[in-house]
């Protein structure tokens, strides 16, 4: 094997494979990379048997093969080289022989006959999607799924098609995620892609999802088969495998009325979260929201440290209500809505959940429940 290729093409590429090999594992040899060079191309695979990822890029192949080498070592070496063309090629006892510039490195390799084939790469009946939405539904979800590996059904986004958001006759790509304590909720226009049926897509599949979508402004191929979410994404091609289970009916915690509603910055509320919350010590960060006459006044205290108030002045409409809420929760939704320049909480009582909508986005919601204080 003997082939050049540009610093970024392959940094790139071994950026996206990074994160899907294992390091322990019972089979060594995930957390290799497979390199083939052939025709013009480079391809890269990786696999941890969940997740497989292959990416292609240009590249001068003098001498076709194939061999593979440790997927963490090797993108180290290429982020690190300078910015020029890097020539790799193979040498005896199966050394992969990397040249950039002035610097040389001689890798151990192993031979490519142990990589196992990789499952759920193949697009079949493939269907056109706007990459950036399906980016944004992801991004706008993930934060909220469960790291709880005992609760295997909800560490994933269930995705599903619906009807009534935008009307009848008008369907639509539903992503919910949940960890049990709060949820997020997306609604899209399908545009030509349904879901036959509900799937639930794994915490680190959408991990991958968001890397190979987030650069491609255009459109991208997706199919489900066999039990795979797979993507083809400009020259990457990810197939996810898919959540065994029966996610919780979400339905069931999303209030239907409210007595309080409040309008407020959201930059402004994330500031006043973010400087209140230094004090607090447990990992919850809990604080309390007191809301009187247009007034929102948060605050948290802790015996370690003291304690913190900042007063926001806000919309309301309907009671007064004083309600405590995880600050982490606060944080990572009000970050997700940072396309909404206001949000709209919806209250009912100290008890009562609370719902976050960003302005001039009624079809993405966020769900929060709330905390008692002693």
């Amino acid at each position: 094997m003997n082939f050049s290729i540009s610093k970024e093409n392959f940094s790139h590429l071994l950026y996206l494979t990074n994160t899907i090999v294992e390091k322990k594992n019972t089979m060594p040899i995930l957390a290799n990379v497979k390199l083939t060079a052939e025709g013009n191309c480079l391809s890269v695979t990786a696999t941890d048997l969940e997740v497989s990822l292959i990416g292609k890029a240009d590249a001068k192949v003098k001498t076709p093969g194939t061999l593979t080498v440790d997927a963490k070592m090797l993108y180290d070496i290429v982020r690190e080289l300078p910015n020029k063309e890097i020539t790799v090629s193979e040498s005896k006892r199966q050394r992969l022989d990397i040249e950039c510039g002035q610097s040389r490195f001689k890798i151990n390799g192993t031979s490519p006959d142990e990589f196992p084939a990789v499952a759920g790469v193949e697009l079949k009946d493939p269907i056109s999607v706007d990459a950036p939405k399906f980016y944004e539904m992801f991004d706008k979800t993930s934060f909220a799924v469960s790291t709880d590996e005992t609760r295997y059904n909800i560490n994933g986004v269930y995705a599903e098609t619906t009807e009534g958001p935008l009307g009848p006759g008008k369907p639509c790509l539903r992503f919910v995620a949940t960890d049990g304590h709060r949820l997020a909720l997306i609604d899209r226009p399908a545009e030509g892609f349904q879901f036959e049926s509900s799937v639930i897509i794994p915490r680190k599949g959408i991990n991958e999802l968001k890397k190979v979508l987030e650069d491609n402004e255009g459109s991208a191929k997706i199919s489900l088969n066999e039990g795979f979410f797979t993507v083809q994404s400009g020259t990457v091609t990810l197939g996810v495998r898919l959540v065994d289970g029966q996610f919780p009916d979400y339905k069931q915690v999303i209030p239907l009325d409210h007595d309080t509603t409040v309008q407020v910055s959201r930059l402004e509320l994330l500031s006043a979260v973010k400087r209140v919350s230094l004090v607090t010590t447990d990992k919850t960060k809990a604080i309390k929201c007191k809301l009187v006459d247009g007034n929102l006044l948060v605050s948290s205290s802790s015996p370690e440290y003291g304690e913190a108030s900042e007063s926001v002045s806000v919309e309301q409409d309907g009671e007064d209500v004083t309600i405590g809420f995880s600050a982490k929760y606060l944080m990572d939704l009000l970050s997700a809505m940072s396309a909404s320049e206001m949000i709209t909480i919806k209250l009912k009582g100290e008890l009562g959940p609370g719902v976050f909508i960003g302005s001039g986005d009624d079809l993405y919601n966020c769900i929060v429940m709330p905390m008692r204080f002693e």
